[in-house]
């Protein structure tokens, strides 16, 4: 039995937390694994982990300097030799920083670092060090991740480290959520012609949705039966309800604020669009296609090795709002949308399955 730690300290709810959660709960009904999840006590991921019944740690890491806490240090390190652990997972830059030392006074067997962000790692001494004298092996999300892991760190980072292991989609979910849709049109007032265009997501200046109101403003020169529900909150929610209201296009937006059933959400939308600047994988665009939707979203990050244009969706410009406006129009008038909902299913299930992504993992961690 090998003894795995997940080390997650982000604060918030995010693909990262969800991947963490998701696998080690798998993993976690598996006799071969012993698992623990180390985050913070006033998580998310904290509380999902104990109502899953997996054992956790409570670690709280800092960026910065306080990174390397000593008494943190020295806690950690005497948590990983108590529980025996062989095997460690971090995700965040800064978890890269603690586990990594810590995993390595603690004599680990392996020390993983799964990068779910398709922004490059700084060529720094200590990123270097890192990579290269505590981290063993490094999963990569999505072949972009895998290139900007290795655009600055190519000359010292042996790219043999780096294992290409996609994220997986819970179709059992997804389809017992589909199962239990919400009439939209009924809920939110919007008339029986209107098209719903869904955006999902925090409201966060990552999301870019001040390019998806300016595409609807510049929608609204063309077509009038639209409406789209911004499914979400965040930071921004204030500032972006403000922008709807100086476009003078609050006929044609709807913010449902947060919801935790996204997934009965979904068939009553006509397709989905994604604004974002950049991603990390975008579940959001694999779990609308899982659900049968077309999609309109910017080509970011990993984006293209997901949509498929002209099949699946259609990809424009990040930051282009004209763009963005056109491809929306696009899909509006697009008469086999349903046909690129069909295609969207079969790309999840050929390539994007939890059950996929579970048998890769488990291989990899056997090897």
């Amino acid at each position: 039995m090998k003894n795995i730690v997940f080390l997650n300290s982000c604060p918030v709810w995010g693909g990262g937390e969800k991947w963490t959660f998701t696998t080690a709960k798998i993993l976690n009904n598996d006799p071969a694994f012993n698992i623990y999840i180390a985050t913070g006590r006033d998580t998310e991921l904290f509380k999902r982990a104990k109502e899953a019944g997996i054992k956790t740690s409570e670690v709280k890491v800092k960026s910065g300097i306080t990174v390397l806490n000593p008494f943190k240090v020295k806690n950690f390190v005497s948590f990983l030799k108590d529980k025996k652990i062989d095997i460690m997972f971090s995700n965040m830059s800064q978890d890269l920083k603690f586990g990594g030392i810590t995993g390595k006074l603690a004599g680990l067997e392996r020390i993983i670092y799964r990068r779910g962000s398709a922004i490059p790692i700084k060529n720094r001494f200590y990123n270097k060090y890192l990579l290269t004298e505590c981290v063993t092996d490094i999963i990569a999300n999505s072949k972009s991740t895998k290139e900007t892991i290795l655009r600055n760190t190519s000359h010292w980072l042996n790219e043999g480290k780096i294992e290409l292991i996609y994220n997986g989609i819970d179709l059992d979910k997804i389809d017992k959520g589909l199962e239990n849709a919400v009439n939209l049109k009924q809920e939110f007032g919007i008339a029986d012609d209107n098209i719903i265009i869904g955006n999902i997501g925090r409201l966060s200046y990552q999301k870019g949705h001040e390019f998806l109101i300016e595409a609807v403003e510049l929608l609204k020169q063309e077509r009038e039966d639209f409406v789209v529900l911004i499914i979400g909150d965040g930071e921004r929610e204030e500032e972006i309800k403000k922008l709807v209201k100086e476009k003078k296009i609050e006929d044609h937006i709807v913010f449902t604020g947060f919801r935790d059933d996204v997934y009965s959400l979904l068939p009553g939308l006509d397709f989905l669009v994604h604004t974002a600047r950049w991603e990390g994988f975008g579940f959001v665009i694999a779990e609308a296609m899982a659900a049968g939707l077309p999609v309109v979203s910017t080509d970011v990050s990993n984006i293209s090795e997901i949509v498929v244009e002209g099949e699946t969706g259609y990809l424009a410009e990040a930051g282009n709002s004209e763009d963005i406006a056109a491809k929306m129009l696009k899909m509006i008038e697009q008469k086999n949308k349903n046909n690129f909902g069909i295609r969207g299913r079969e790309v999840i299930e050929e390539n994007f399955t939890l059950e996929i992504m579970i048998e890769r993992i488990k291989r990899f961690l056997e090897a």
